[in-house]
């Protein structure tokens, strides 16, 4: 503990002014890990978004360090913490707003090209596919288990997520599936392999999907449904 200690209050005397913090050596462990702590909590503020007051920051941990009065109580502190995570919500919505706004001018852009190409088909739901291998046999139905490899893509071309690349096909029922996947699945046969273009309101829609699927954006899959099973495949 004492050696955190010693390790933060090194970071506070970085940041005291631009001229220390502009020659300060880094040659010892000491210094350079006191560096690495200054850069991870700026690095940590900028992530969240929140603007900070450096010469205040400083002074907050000088007075704690020093053990001097603090010169905010509890409750001060509080509102003042209340109010910047408000304002960081505030900030990050509109910016989620914005990003849904671009993502959906620019999938409808790249839909609205793709139809037209020879060997894409467009259902009435707005779900494109291009059929790469045709299967045989019955298309599966909602009871059923399916057993299958995909890739999906954003429209830039960005992987975000492969069974190929993990080398294991995934095992699952309609109802696990987006909207999408399970409008393509009904009409493949097992051994089908089809590529399909899923606008937003058939796949994650506004919400999106962690922090690699943006709100209202158009994925893009390949799908290869590799067998249907009545019962669950054992393990």
């Amino acid at each position: 503990m004492t050696t955190i200690k010693h390790l933060t209050a090194s970071v506070v005397l970085a940041l005291g002014t631009q001229s220390a913090l502009a020659s300060a050596p880094l040659e010892t462990t000491k210094q350079k890990a006191s560096y690495t702590l200054g850069s991870d909590i700026a690095k940590n503020f900028e992530q969240q978004g929140i603007e900070i007051d450096i010469p205040a920051l400083v002074q907050g941990m000088e007075d704690v360090f020093n053990d001097h009065e603090l010169r905010l109580d509890e409750s001060q502190m509080q509102s003042a913490i209340d109010e910047v995570k408000q304002q960081v919500l505030e900030r990050q919505k509109e910016a989620r707003k914005k990003q849904g706004q671009e993502n959906a001018k620019a999938g409808s852009a790249f839909l609205a090209k793709n139809k037209n190409r020879d060997e894409v088909n467009v259902t009435n739901s707005g779900l494109q596919y291009r059929v790469i291998q045709s299967g045989q046999g019955t298309p599966p139905t909602e009871d059923q288990y399916l057993t299958a490899h995909y890739e999906g893509r954003l429209i830039d071309g960005t992987v975000f997520d492969s069974s190929y690349e993990r080398g294991t096909p995934i095992e699952f029922q309609m109802s696990d599936v987006i909207k999408g996947w399970g409008e393509a699945l009904k009409k493949m046969k097992p051994g089908a392999q089809w590529e399909i273009f899923v606008p937003p309101a058939l796949g994650y829609g506004s919400k999106g999907a962690g922090d690699v699927i943006g709100p209202n954006q158009t994925l893009i899959f390949t799908i290869e449904l590799i067998k249907v099973d009545d019962e669950r495949p054992k393990r």
